[in-house]
């Protein structure tokens, strides 16, 4: 079976189509008015805090200020146990990050408030995990995480996690020690979960994904302290972005493009999440439209 990945952009709407044996079998659309916020990260500024409700109000630079709950600040390995994983053997980092002190001590979680945690005026880093709707503004959480292929990145916890479907003992093992491995000699802080995509995936693979967090991390830092409250200091991948992420494997014969810009984006990403399919990236340059022979390609499936 041949299988490509089509793509066709104009600046305002991005088509991506997968083709099988040169018919559609999925196409997937992005408007980019309708792209929203959620997942981008933004180093905000406490507009107001609000003991009687446990939350507060954080100027985004959006149209709307978002609104944090106490939970949201103070519960980091809620949203990590979310995420399908076990703790690391050892428990000490995971006993730290839910407030626990390496010689047993513990915080109660629910006698903190949102009053003794912020104060109008400071700069916080968020995450946005609702979209806006109607009067309210964005949800957010302090707690940022970011997907990749094989891992899940979470800078404000210190632990590693292994998704609880990698059921053998050695695999779990290796894929920690790699992970460990590279903390060790990057000096990399942060949680990192192995999704259930990792198990038999190469050290490179595993590696890939480290070096991109890396990247990603070193670069929101740099927009903290360089740039003033409130401004986007992280934006969430575009539909291309994710499916190349989550869909690219080396089944793909070709990725097809017609936007110049577009095609210099994919061939950037593709080089450092799977570097041997950056020869497969190919600009369409013909009279004809990439999108509508694809349209017709996927109708001729209906009759």
């Amino acid at each position: 079976m041949t299988k490509e990945m089509i793509i066709s952009s104009n600046g305002h709407e991005t088509m991506v189509a997968i083709l099988e044996d040169d018919l559609a079998a999925e196409i997937f659309v992005e408007r980019e008015r309708q792209r929203g916020v959620v997942g981008n990260v933004y180093k905000g500024r406490v507009s107001k805090v609000l003991p009687g409700m446990q939350c507060s109000f954080i100027d985004l630079g959006l149209e709307r200020d978002g609104f944090l709950y106490v939970a949201d600040v103070v519960d980091a390995m809620e949203e990590f146990d979310k995420l399908d994983s076990d703790e690391d053997e050892a428990g000490g980092a995971g006993s730290a990050a839910r407030g626990g002190k390496s010689d047993g001590g513990r915080v109660d979680r629910r006698q903190l408030k949102i009053e003794e945690l912020l104060k109008e005026g400071q700069e916080i880093l968020v995450e946005v995990v609702k979209e806006p709707l109607g009067t309210k503004g964005a949800r957010l959480t302090s707690h940022v995480t970011m997907a990749g292929r094989f891992l899940v990145f979470m800078p404000t916890v210190d632990h590693i996690g292994v998704s609880r479907k990698i059921d053998s003992r050695e695999e779990r093992g290796r894929l920690r020690g790699i992970v460990r491995e590279f903390r060790e000699q990057r000096g990399f802080t942060g949680g990192v979960i192995i999704r259930t995509a990792a198990s038999g995936r190469s050290k490179d693979d595993i590696v890939a994904d480290l070096e991109s967090f890396h990247k990603i991390w070193t670069d929101i830092r740099q927009k903290m302290d360089s740039q003033r409250a409130p401004a986007v200091v992280y934006r969430e991948q575009s539909l291309v972005g994710k499916l190349l992420r989550d869909l690219l494997t080396d089944d793909f014969q070709a990725i097809r493009i017609d936007n110049e810009q577009e095609h210099g984006r994919v061939l950037e990403l593709v080089r450092r999440i799977m570097p041997n399919l950056a020869p497969r990236v190919k600009l369409y340059t013909k009279p004809y439209p990439i999108s509508k022979s694809t349209a017709c390609r996927r109708r001729s499936t209906t009759h």
